[in-house]
């Protein structure tokens, strides 16, 4: 006899409290473990509960951050927005191109249109001009919310946007600014349906969402973009400067190229057999030809579905610089991984024994880790030439730790920018103060490190010029374009300069890493010139590069 099934027993929520006269309700997020007899914790809300005319000082950290989901089911509860939420920032006056681009972007949605993608240059301000667009465009359908999702690190990136959405008004407008992961969920009830209905969604970073996963199908269903007519969904702003690798990978737009075509949405979720429908040869994805074709798509409707400005203090410049191992030095690269780390006196977590990928992602450790001194050598070097120097490194131990680790045994105090840590924020302020010359960083998108940049208390960072330096080459494009994105912005003017191992790894990950980076450029139409004596160092015959370079 089949034994019966349980019936979960579910216990409705305790009511709300009703405030006093004076008083707010009001929600906090607690660290864990931490209590405290003046709140009650809601587990239908998943925070804690305190009831009073204001939140009281020792626990005004903990509080409700403007713009946030919190503070969004705060406002639920009370029924009312609260004047006291919202953020305040020193007032920024947009650029005469950002308010054309903001223009662009509200015809594209008076026009009917699902979205736009904005893929203007890195630091040439979409921020702003998005900012700008969503409150029109909120003012034109008659809507009040608008949500931004932002890219890892949250703790930079939303604090910017927060920032950036009070420098220039937020129009009374209820914006919810969340991370595209834990923040994004939040969004959604437990079946997968949205919570709220915005008017405008912004993405920011959006070529996060270019690989089927879970934080994109969250995207999708808040964006609603498996429903159709486009009057009956949020409009979508999608914001990068570094879109895709190649068109099979603009799954965020998907929705935006049926309309362009006159299809059903669901002609296109299948990315890849939509492109193919479409006379794109998906196994030749990595190339202009094809990168070309799927832009223009974009680029010749009318109004344009894309805004793709290009910086108008050029391109930043990348030069390789090769650094030839000793002959001990290769001996310790070819070591085995279990003796490399003896020898290098590195600590040892489980199994020495790797394959495939992993056994490519230690070689590029092991180079990484051989050439620290070279590398540091160069940052004092320009330290002592008056410059303000960042480090990208794409590993911690071997190699972001040993570089700030050496440069302090050397004298030079090093802002840490990377490894997820509570401090980020404060060590870039460090950095852009001028009490660190040099940052050491992982952090590739969403922060700014530029010169003469306007902080949020209306302060200036330092005048110091900026170089940059690639301890690592990285296979993804779309994170060496963010990261020389960094410091080479807002007018400011940044080199950056390409460490690599010669005859190891390296070499191959700066080769592939150039290739990706010419069709990351065509795809938004963008200056590749700059990308010219790069890849002829590597050899120009895996390029096409007279439509590269002289279109």
């Amino acid at each position: 006899m089949a034994r019966k099934r349980r019936k979960k027993k579910t216990t409705a929520a305790p009511p709300l409290p009703s405030p006093r006269a004076g008083e707010q309700l009001w929600l906090l997020e607690l660290p864990w473990g931490m209590r405290d007899s003046r709140l009650s914790y809601r587990k239908d809300i998943k925070a804690s509960l305190y009831v009073g005319e204001k939140v009281p000082d020792d626990l005004v950290p903990y509080a409700a951050k403007p713009y946030s989901y919190l503070a969004w089911v705060q406002d639920q509860i009370n029924g009312r927005s609260i004047p006291t939420m919202r953020a305040s920032a020193a007032p920024k006056s947009p650029r005469a191109e950002q308010i054309e681009d903001a223009r662009a972007i509200v015809t594209a949605a008076a026009a009917g249109w699902r979205g736009i993608l904005v893929a203007n240059a890195t630091g040439t301000g979409k921020t702003l001009a998005c900012i700008i667009a969503a409150k029109a465009i909120c003012s034109l359908r008659g809507g009040n919310t608008v949500v931004v999702t932002v890219d890892r690190p949250a703790r930079m990136s939303i604090p910017m946007w927060r920032s950036a959405i009070a420098s220039v008004g937020d129009g009374g407008l209820r914006w919810i600014i969340v991370s595209c992961d834990g923040g994004l969920k939040k969004l959604l009830h437990p079946n997968g349906q949205p919570r709220l209905n915005p008017c405008v969604v912004i993405n920011d970073e959006a070529h996060v969402f270019r690989r089927d996963s879970q934080r994109t199908a969250r995207m999708r269903r808040l964006n609603r973009l498996d429903v159709a007519p486009a009057k009956d969904v949020p409009f979508c702003i999608s914001v990068s400067a570094t879109p895709v690798h190649s068109p099979t990978e603009y799954r965020y737009l998907a929705s935006l190229f049926a309309q362009i075509h006159g299809e059903p949405v669901a002609a296109w979720k299948d990315l890849d057999a939509a492109l193919k429908r479409k006379g794109i040869d998906v196994d030749k994805h990595a190339s202009v030809e094809v990168a070309t074709k799927v832009r223009d798509w974009l680029l010749r409707s009318d109004p344009p579905l894309m805004l793709n400005r290009p910086a108008p203090w050029g391109a930043a410049e990348m030069e390789a610089l090769p650094v030839t191992l000793s002959p001990d030095q290769m001996r310790q690269y070819l070591l085995e991984w279990g003796d490399f780390q003896r020898e290098m006196h590195l600590a040892r977590r489980g199994a020495d024994v790797a394959k495939g990928l992993a056994a490519l992602t230690r070689f590029r450790q092991k180079a990484a880790y051989l050439r620290v001194e070279e590398t540091v050598e160069k940052v004092l070097a320009d330290v002592e030439d008056g410059y303000q120097v960042l480090v990208a490194v794409e590993h911690v131990t071997t190699a972001a730790d040993p570089i700030a680790q050496l440069l302090e045994d050397r004298g030079e105090p090093v802002a840490r920018i990377y490894g997820g840590r509570d401090t980020l924020e404060q060590e870039r302020i460090k950095f852009q103060r001028g009490r660190c010359k040099v940052a050491v960083i992982n952090t590739v998108s969403s922060i700014s490190l530029h010169a003469n940049e306007q902080l949020a208390d209306g302060t200036v960072a330092t005048a110091a010029p900026r170089r940059g330096y690639f301890h690592q080459p990285r296979y993804s494009a779309i994170a060496t374009q963010q990261m020389m994105g960094r410091a080479h912005r807002d007018g400011q003017h940044c080199p950056w300069f390409l460490l690599y191992g010669e005859n190891t790894i390296e070499e191959k990950a700066a080769q592939r890493m150039t290739e990706r980076l010419i069709v990351n450029a065509t795809s938004v139409d963008a200056d590749t010139s700059f990308l010219a004596s790069l890849a002829s160092l590597f050899g120009a015959d895996w390029l096409p590069m007279q439509s590269a370079f002289d279109e």
